[in-house]
């Protein structure tokens, strides 16, 4: 029997894909095989990946923001006039740009200590994240996790931005596909696990057995969690996954 596809645009990191099934196949050791997390303001301790580049141009994207807020525009037409705010009508930009910039995203305190603690015990990681692939393929490389999967930027072929984004997620449903992940995992919801810190990681919290709200940014997160840890030190959300 065929099984389940992962979602467009997840991207494996080395043996990843080995590891996420493995853990599902040998079961963790520990309550859950597979654990997922948020980015912004989760893995990273930022809000936004995409704010933090529009504090690098000195623009603002509010107006934006009210618009998609009240259904005005969808995701994409959301990316493509934030993107317009970074003026490349007037330079090019490139890929290359954009990730020194977000280099100086910092992770979150204690975060590599939670994922080598998870990977120790077979437990398999990953980003879904509706902030920028070009972070969460830094955040996953550096924790070492397993998989990621993120929106991204539409370049030409010399890395150019078009001014197009790029849409695996929406922002108001990822857990579309949370559940995706999960079943193409082939783990038991139950064995599953998510950590985010707003209202938006709520949908994600639903398709995993366990929701972890950390550092909440809204009382929406909170109340969709089952458990939630005040701050930005990621140790007690360990404490949190492993208690269950």
């Amino acid at each position: 029997m065929e099984l389940p596809a992962f979602p467009p645009g997840v991207v494996f990191l080395e043996g990843g894909r080995e590891r996420v099934l493995g853990a599902v196949r040998d079961r963790a050791d520990a309550p859950y095989d597979l654990v997922l997390f948020d980015m912004d303001g989760t893995l990273v301790d930022e809000m936004s990946s995409w704010e933090f580049v529009h504090e690098h141009f000195q623009v603002s994207n509010d107006a934006n923001w009210a618009r998609y807020n009240r259904g005005e525009i969808d995701d994409l037409e959301f990316m493509r006039t934030d993107i317009a705010l970074w003026g490349i009508e007037r330079r090019p930009i490139h890929l290359d740009d954009v990730a020194r910039v977000l280099e100086r995203a910092p992770i979150m305190r204690n975060a590599p200590r939670v994922m080598r603690a998870l990977r120790d015990r077979g437990v398999a990681t990953g980003i879904v994240s509706g902030g920028m692939d070009i972070l969460a393929h830094r955040v996953a490389e550096a924790l070492e996790m397993d998989l990621y999967l993120a929106n991204g930027l539409a370049a030409d072929a010399q890395g150019y931005l078009t001014g197009e984004g790029v849409l695996f997620i929406e922002i108001r449903d990822k857990g579309a596909p949370t559940r995706s992940i999960v079943r193409a995992s082939c783990a038991a919801k139950e064995r599953t696990a998510s950590v985010g810190n707003s209202r938006w990681d709520v949908t994600m919290f639903r398709e995993t057995g366990f929701g972890v709200a950390i550092n909440p940014f809204d009382d929406e997160v909170r109340k969709g969690a089952n458990v939630t840890v005040e701050g930005t030190d990621m140790l007690p959300v360990l404490e949190a996954l492993l208690a269950e």
